[in-house]
């Protein structure tokens, strides 16, 4: 799998995990969701901390930009059906939405379907805090989103194609 980092909107991140389930064949292809957790990553004296239902976060712990925070929480998870084309908008804790779009379906040098997402983030009648990430990734394949402040700490969200 390949590890990508990407700096935009304020510090907005995206990082593709270095794991993920291949697809199996295109005969039996489920409709996709997509997963959304919601983490706050802090930094505190005392030592680590990694909330249970985050096992997965510890493999990128030495990575940027998560080497900086020793403290993760999640603080939602939520699963909703993809279709083609159609948003789907969920409202984030600090009072802005993520919004995650299924492009295109395409097949991998290895024969596993790769699906294209659109990801935004923005705020009622503000201006976008991330105009538009695009990536492309197999099913069980998480990216991460990251960069805006809550509570002291920082938001990532962990999106992941499941099917």
């Amino acid at each position: 799998m390949m590890r990508r980092t990407v700096l935009g909107a304020g510090a907005a991140v995206l990082l593709t995990a270095a794991w993920g389930g291949g697809v199996a064949g295109a005969a039996s292809v489920k409709a996709p969701s997509i997963r959304l957790t919601i983490i706050l990553a802090t930094h505190a004296d005392g030592g680590a901390s990694i909330d249970a239902r985050l096992p997965s976060l510890s493999r990128l712990l030495k990575s940027e930009p998560f080497a900086h925070y020793n403290v993760f929480t999640l603080l939602d998870r939520k699963q909703f059906p993809l279709e083609a084309g159609k948003a789907v908008t969920y409202p984030l804790v600090n009072g802005r939405n993520v919004e995650v779009t299924l492009g295109s379906v395409s097949t991998g040098d290895a024969g596993e379907q790769r699906y294209q997402l659109e990801a935004h983030i923005g705020e009622p009648g503000k201006a976008a805090y991330l105009k538009g990430l695009q990536v492309t990734l197999s099913a069980n394949q998480p990216f991460y989103v990251g960069g805006q402040s809550y509570q002291g700490g920082t938001l990532f969200l962990e999106l992941a194609l499941v099917l």
